[in-house]
């Protein structure tokens, strides 16, 4: 039997959008691949409960990450391009690389130091797997590949369907719009703010953890501007919570500057529900032809192609929202884990 390792530190933090990609990543895997794998998984010991039984947890410690010759696996996937623990070097390993984002939050040295960090990375790996085309070109343009494989394989996107989840205590029945998560510059939540002066009795909830320094700012944005009553942010929320704010929202406003993929999107279109985007990193690749892009982030602009692009769904909602449902549902966990089962066994055949 060959034995896999897949590297899901990072459900350390399960309510990030790694955290969330690692275990809906190890648990589908658990459900599609064959009897004929030995599925093991790195994980902080406080996380393996969340595993499914099928896998068998590894558990990440100082040993385990100092010593990596003692790890004796056929195939070792890190599923995070800087990932917690290195391999065996015998071991062949896939690396997931989600994005460059480093590029456009760090500047100088740090930048040089991610950049060099990750080219180490990729020169250890035998191959490379990406959740984009737009994130390939970027790994193109900055990485030496050294002609090493590499694949896309788009992330799967689970959402809840059920009809009886409760509102959350956070919103009233006021209309509103939905944005979500981490709280730093490049998710661009500022431009959203004045926008709202334009929507009479129309809210917009920006979920996420807002303790940051951006969230602070945020904060002092929203005082100025007297929006208040006008702009909840809850924090970080529950997937009830979430999925219903997805089922009940006008629309989804997605301005992000950088993203190796954007899970919202395609949880939004999978709610049928339309979604306005930045023109920035893989966005437009994601959304494809059902999305609404702003082309700058001027008020008067953005507050027109929302206004528009509403009223041009109003004729029929319903179609629209048929069509967004079936593009999402593309995005599932059954076809990116098969994609990576055949890239596993097109490897282990090879050894």
């Amino acid at each position: 039997m060959k034995t896999v390792l897949v590297d899901v530190y990072k459900i350390k933090n399960v309510n990030s959008g790694l955290g969330q990609f690692s275990l809906n990543f190890a648990n589908s895997l658990a459900q599609y691949a064959s009897n004929d794998l030995e599925l093991n998984c790195l994980v902080p010991n406080s996380n393996s409960v969340l595993l499914d039984k099928k896998l068998k947890p590894l558990q990440s410690t100082l040993l385990n990450k100092h010593f990596p010759n003692k790890n004796n696996f056929d195939l070792w996937h890190s599923l995070h391009q800087f990932p917690s623990h290195i391999p065996n070097s015998k071991t062949k390993q896939i690396l997931t690389i989600h994005d460059l984002n480093f590029l456009i939050e760090k500047s100088g040295t740090k930048k040089e130091k991610y950049l060099n960090e990750l080219q180490k990375n990729v020169d250890r790996a035998d191959f490379i797997t990406t959740i984009s085309n737009h994130t390939l070109s970027e790994i193109e343009k900055h990485l030496d590949l050294k002609c090493k494989p590499v694949s896309v394989i788009y992330n799967g996107v689970s959402i809840d369907n059920s009809t009886d989840l409760k509102r959350p205590d956070f919103i009233n029945d006021s209309k509103f719009f939905f944005s979500i998560g981490i709280f730093n510059r490049k998710k661009n939540f500022h431009s959203l703010i004045p926008l709202l002066k334009n929507f009479e009795n129309t809210k917009l909830v920006l979920a996420g953890n807002n303790d940051t320094k951006y969230g602070q700012e945020l904060k002092g944005i929203i005082k100025e501007n007297g929006l208040e009553d006008n702009i909840i942010l809850p924090g970080l929320i529950s997937e009830s919570d979430k999925n219903w704010l997805y089922q009940n929202t006008e629309a989804l406003l997605f301005p992000s500057l950088a993203e190796g993929f954007g899970l919202p999107v395609i949880e939004a279109m999978q709610h049928g529900k339309p979604v306005f985007l930045s023109q920035e990193g893989s966005l437009p690749e994601v959304g494809g032809d059902l999305a609404f892009y702003f082309s700058d982030f001027e008020e008067k602009n953005m507050v027109s192609v929302i206004h528009k692009g509403l009223e041009n769904l109003r004729s029929a909602p319903d179609k629209f929202s048929d069509m967004s449902i079936e593009y999402g549902n593309k995005f599932n966990w059954e076809n990116s884990i098969k994609s990576y089962l055949n890239l596993y066994q097109e490897i282990l055949d090879n050894q």
